[in-house]
């Protein structure tokens, strides 16, 4: 959840686990985590099976926080992970500037920001820091991720709305820095735009949170035949009861770019039980489908996740997931399956 109107969770009650500000002096500190994992999937397309073992450091994070009464700022970096699938197409380099954004608040609840920032869409967050799971719920999302821009914002207790006009839109990067290439038409075309728009208002009435959202942005791509328009709606509903969170999701958006016109859409349901002030357990359900004029695909995806905290700084997530999936090129289906379990090491600071 991307705005300040933020539901306590279950899960971050039981871990406690929560980036604290290392403070410098009055007007600068940081904060920031390690995040590793080992990971284990077994996949099955049209009965050809593999089985795929990884571990690494997926992600370090330092971000550099500036206060200065009225204005503030962030600087925020992110090593990625040495997996080239999980940086921008062509970048390169696995080490990011993921935001760099300064705000200006007024008393009132009025903030201008002008810079490098986040998305407001999305119910799952950006980091691993503010996930339920260990995996996202959409492999191919059609969610935006980090852009460049001035953004208005406005918040009391129970109303959030925010307003962002963009320079630009880099599709290639989404959620945690990994590629978000669902926008493309072609997986090596790097699109960018002359200008994005992007709304967003959220409301809290006792324990339930309403939320919705949309964006729209204009593709110039590397054909000139290529061009066209990406629009996508973002609504979620979550409420919290006692030592219990449920969250439902979802999002339809539109590519259309030349004589290619694709539909996306996608949508979760999660709930999260804190069973101890330690520990809490996740079970999610999502679903994706994008339908272009000769490509359709869709899976389902089961996750059941499992949080501990060792410490307020050391938080260990497990998780098992199954995906069920489906291509139909041209009339010609198929099937894909596969089971991943995955351990995940976080150490916040």
């Amino acid at each position: 959840m991307k705005n300040k109107i933020v539901i306590a969770s279950a899960f971050v009650a039981a871990s406690s686990l929560a980036t604290a500000e290392i403070i410098i002096n009055d007007f600068l500190s940081f904060e920031g985590f390690v995040d590793m994992s080992y990971s284990h999937t077994d996949n099955d397309v049209s009965g050809s099976t593999d089985s795929d073992n990884s571990f690494g450091v997926d992600q370090v994070e330092i971000n550099w926080l500036f206060n200065f009464d009225k204005v503030s700022g962030v600087i925020d970096f992110a090593y990625t992970g040495s997996d080239a699938s999980d940086t921008p197409v062509g970048s390169g380099d696995e080490t990011q500037l993921e935001q760099a954004y300064v705000t200006y608040s007024l008393e009132d609840g009025t903030a201008i920001t002008a810079g490098r920032f986040e998305s407001m869409l999305g119910f799952e967050a950006f980091e691993p820091t503010g996930l339920y799971q260990y995996s996202l719920a959409y492999d191919f999302s059609f969610l935006p991720g980090y852009s460049e821009g001035v953004k208005y914002t406005y918040e009391s207790s129970d109303f959030f709305f925010g307003a962002s006009l963009l320079s630009s839109y880099d599709n290639t990067v989404g959620r945690l820095g990994g590629s978000n290439r669902a926008l493309s038409n072609d997986p090596n075309d790097a699109l960018d735009s002359d200008y994005a728009v992007e709304l967003a208002a959220s409301y809290l009435l006792d324990n339930i949170t309403f939320f919705l959202g949309g964006y729209y942005t204009d593709v110039n791509s590397n054909e000139a035949d290529n061009d066209g328009s990406i629009t996508a709606m973002n609504a979620y509903v979550t409420y919290e009861t006692g030592t219990w969170l449920f969250a439902g999701e979802l999002n339809a958006g539109n590519n259309e770019q030349g004589a290619t016109d694709t539909d996306l859409y996608s949508g979760l349901l999660m709930a999260n039980y804190a069973y101890s002030e330690v520990a809490s357990v996740t079970g999610r359900v999502s679903y994706e489908s994008s339908d272009a004029d000769t490509l359709e695909l869709s899976q389902t995806k089961l996750t059941l996740a499992h949080g501990y905290a060792f410490t307020d700084n050391l938080f260990l997530v497990t998780e098992v997931s199954v995906v069920d999936g489906e291509i139909d090129t041209a009339g010609v289906e198929t099937d894909s399956e596969s089971l991943a379990g995955a351990v995940e090491l976080i150490f916040a600071f």
